[in-house]
């Protein structure tokens, strides 16, 4: 298992135009997986007993210029299709899309904004001030599981001309064109909008929308057009329907399936209909469904895509609901703390209407500190990929490393959580013995380092 994490990380060597670099990010990898707490890069210089002098060194990796998250995960799509890990789906790759948000308070951090809180919580406040993550997985099937393994990430800029849904399908259709296969992407009602099906027809079809359509959903017949000409321009849309009301209008012609539905096998009323649509103008597949869990209607731009595919796709959309919460509690992915001194100190009540930003004096450093952030959360997104590879492929020797009681044992297919504990036991048992592997050998060289400068000059 130690094995094929090595070879992982020495993939990503082109990734470094430095060694010095590279060197720094086996050890940032290897505290993330052992670390106890998440407070920080200070985190893994407790996990790994590191020199204090160790600590600048992790700084200015994160900030260092020697790489970028681009490369990196380049390198990453590269090792998935190598790996052919990915859940194919009439011949297309499953790709899932989402927006998750953190708390910030930092008044001199990078792109912090007052975000509303979209969750159905009640304990959670309305408004707070925190960053906009975008986020892109792959799915990825093992036995009866199947994992979110993670793509890409991102802070949403306000500078940026593409949208906050459009940007993640621009983003998507590049790693399907990256990765070599055709895809769907299954997104949530947020993205049930025209410019995201626009973006997407952009590609000639090799990335088809997969998407919830919102409750007050509104579409259109073909027009019917007269046996006489009439003058004027022809009509372009025939009866409008509203599509939540068709339940109880159109119900006798619903048609009835047996379809698994979150790993329960259930009985639902469908309704398939080829409508005009009018962001898009012109035709989507709408499926109207009824179950035990209620009524939805899902929309798409594949044209051929059968019911029982639907379904299973969109009940696949909550792992990367899953994997936020792995990248959050398991983690601590979030819990980043870059700031820009030549930032002015932003203010914690809510904007007014027309004010501007907070201005930095030095721009080009405050980008850095915000790239910093990003380089922060795609290593442990790298992470969380690696131990969701190693899941499927070493299962038994991973219930023997974990050495962890669990109330609920799980399936054939060991957790994030399982699998990460037998990882940082055998990198602690190898850390204490002979440190023969890659990863321990350049842990106990920066444990056993000299001077500050030294260090310092490594990690440039």
């Amino acid at each position: 298992m130690i094995r094929y994490v090595e070879n992982l990380l020495v993939w990503m060597r082109p990734a470094f135009t430095r060694r010095a670099t590279f060197v720094w990010f086996v050890v940032v990898f290897a505290g993330f997986v052992t670390r106890n707490d998440d407070y920080g890069v200070s985190s893994i210089v407790r996990a790994l007993m590191l020199a204090p002098s160790c600590y600048p060194c992790l700084l200015h990796f994160f900030h260092s210029s020697a790489w970028t998250c681009e490369g990196l995960l380049s390198l990453w799509w590269q090792w998935l299709v190598k790996e052919k890990v990915a859940h194919m789906v009439c011949g297309r790759i499953v790709l899932l899309g989402d927006h998750t948000k953190t708390v910030k308070d930092g008044r001199k951090m990078p792109e912090v904004t007052t975000l509303h809180q979209d969750s159905e919580t009640g304990s959670k406040p309305s408004f707070f001030r925190g960053h906009h993550w975008a986020c892109i997985s792959l799915l990825v099937r093992s036995g009866k599981k199947f994992f979110s393994t993670p793509l890409w990430a991102e802070i949403h800029r306000d500078c940026l001309e593409e949208s906050r849904a459009t940007r993640i399908v621009a983003v998507a259709c590049r790693i399907a064109q990256a990765m070599g296969h055709p895809a769907y992407l299954v997104l949530d009602a947020f993205f049930a909008v025209g410019p995201v099906f626009q973006t997407a027809a952009r590609y000639g079809g090799h990335l088809h929308i997969l998407t919830r359509a919102k409750k007050n959903v509104v579409a259109y017949l073909p027009p019917t057009h007269p046996k006489k000409p009439r003058p004027g321009r022809p009509r372009m849309y025939g009866k409008k329907l509203k599509l939540m009301k068709l339940f109880d209008t159109w119900s006798d012609k619903l048609e009835t399936a047996d379809v698994m539905v979150y790993q329960n096998m259930d009985t639902v009323r469908y309704l398939t209909l080829d409508l005009l649509w009018r962001p898009i103008k012109g035709k989507l597949r709408f499926f109207l469904i009824e179950s035990s869990r209620g009524r939805i209607i899902l929309m798409t731009s594949d044209m051929t895509m059968e019911i029982q595919v639907a379904i299973n796709l969109y009940c696949r959309r909550i792992t990367i609901e899953t994997l936020f919460n792995i990248l959050k509690n398991l983690l601590g992915g979030m819990q980043y703390h870059f700031w820009s001194k030549y930032l002015k100190p932003s203010s914690r009540r809510p904007p007014k209407k027309g004010s501007t930003k907070p201005v930095s004096t030095r721009p080009d450093k405050t980008k850095n500190t915000l790239l910093a952030i990003e380089k922060f959360l795609i290593v442990q997104l790298i992470v969380i990929g690696a131990i969701q590879l190693l899941a499927c492929r070493f299962a038994l020797e991973i219930r023997a490393k974990a050495h962890c009681w669990l109330r609920t044992p799980c399936g054939e297919i060991p957790s994030e959580f399982v699998t990460r504990t037998a990882l940082s036991n055998i990198i602690r048992s190898n850390k204490i013995s002979f440190g023969k592997y890659l990863i321990t050998q350049l842990i106990i060289d920066k444990q056993t380092r000299g001077l500050y400068n030294e260090g310092y000059q490594e990690a440039a």
